[in-house]
């Protein structure tokens, strides 16, 4: 095999293992970048696609027959564990090891190199760091296999303990050979070179998803609460609008939060809307949504509810901000409340409807001594406010 068909076989081979992964990683990343501590889902499906590129350097008259190397399916079990972390990294690697066919050589070394990763937990790692490492997991996995099952290696071994010792005509003809026709030694190096390729043209895919998802979550959160800013709620109400199950409605605003910045100034005022952000973050459920609506104001959505529900969760929200000591080790603590006003969406609603029918309930609250949550009754019935009680 001359040099210009090897490197055909890296450049093939590491284009096919990137189009694909590139692919699955892209795909995985739609909303959050895909990473080892992604869901369950998320880890086994690219698994399935590393295992999948590996079989098909596997299969025989599959992928270029006539120049793709059987190592290379060692690459694709290796990028999917470092991507993916072990759980993607053992699927692949199952899949590899169950196809007929496949060289003892290659099952050993591809197990061995998972075996070393798994132990390192590189996907941990630095890219460099990973990068050297594999390169000489590739190099020792790759000759060692081969040491262990071809007995003419054995004896060269001994032989380099006892000289007195002479060649048998296996082991000196590799002398011999020229370095293009030493397969052994060619094959590990090829592996490097496609993996360094692979490797890097990944990273460099992975930071590119990592930022533009950065980028899209900074444009789309506020920056005093680190809350669902306006034109993420506004993206929220268009996607709900067409919601077939029932959800809550909640409009809460702090109650004389105007007078803190006044007093106090803007930037203890930013301070204090920090602190009541934390406490919608650990009062509410993960599939509820919240951001700022303006100024002191916020939106909620609390989904798959039923309107005692949705009153509760408002309910737990007040009595939270209401009991908290806001700045606690400032100079100066601050206690706040809050009113809430809500309504109910049903199918079939307009949501900014919806939205008017909880202001006006917020409305009705503040009338009504503030710190306290008032529920309207009905979607469209804005005069029908109610009040319930713990």
């Amino acid at each position: 095999m001359g040099i210009l068909t090897l490197g055909l076989s890296v450049y093939v081979t590491a284009c096919i293992i990137y189009a694909t992964l590139s692919l699955a990683y892209f795909f995985l990343s739609q909303h959050k970048a895909f990473s080892c501590d992604s869901s369950y889902k998320k880890r086994l499906f690219f698994g399935l696609a590393g295992g999948g590129v590996s079989l098909c350097f596997l299969l025989p008259n599959a992928i270029l027959p006539q120049t793709a190397l059987g190592g290379f399916a060692a690459l694709p079990v290796i990028l999917t564990t470092i991507l993916g972390g072990w759980l993607s990294g053992m699927i692949a690697l199952v899949m590899t090891l169950a196809s007929h066919g496949v060289p003892l050589t290659d099952k050993l070394a591809i197990s061995l190199a998972f075996l070393m990763l798994f132990a390192g937990k590189v996907w941990r790692k630095r890219p460099i760091v990973i990068a050297l490492s594999i390169a000489f997991i590739i190099l020792v996995c790759r000759l060692g296999s081969l040491f262990l099952l071809n007995p003419a290696w054995h004896y060269g071994f001994i032989r380099l303990l006892h000289p007195a010792l002479d060649h048998p005509p296996r082991f000196s003809s590799f002398f011999k050979k020229p370095f293009l026709n030493r397969p052994f030694l060619i094959q590990p190096l090829m592996e490097c070179l496609c993996f360094f390729i692979t490797y890097f043209a990944l990273v460099v895919k992975k930071d590119y998803v990592e930022a533009s998802i950065a980028m899209k979550d900074f444009a789309l959160i506020d920056s005093v609460t680190r809350l669902n800013n306006r034109k993420r709620i506004d993206q929220e109400i268009i996607k709900l609008a067409s919601e077939t199950q029932s959800f809550g409605v909640g409009l809460i605003d702090l109650d004389d939060f105007k007078g803190v910045n006044d007093r106090y100034g803007h930037l203890i005022g930013d301070r204090l809307l920090f602190e009541v952000a934390d406490i919608f973050r650990v009062t509410t459920r993960s599939k509820d949504f919240i951001g700022r609506y303006g100024g002191e104001e916020f939106l909620i959505f609390i989904r798959n509810a039923d309107p005692l529900t949705v009153y509760q969760v408002c309910q737990r929200i007040r009595n939270a901000i209401a009991n908290a000591l806001f700045l606690a080790n400032s100079p100066q603590p601050f206690k706040l409340t809050a009113s809430i006003g809500v309504g109910m969406y049903h199918a079939g609603d307009d949501l900014m409807t919806c939205i008017h029918q909880a202001d006006i309930a917020l409305y009705q609250a503040k009338r009504r001594g503030k710190n306290t949550v008032v529920m309207a009754n009905g979607a469209h019935r804005f005069n029908a406010i109610q009040t319930w009680e713990d």
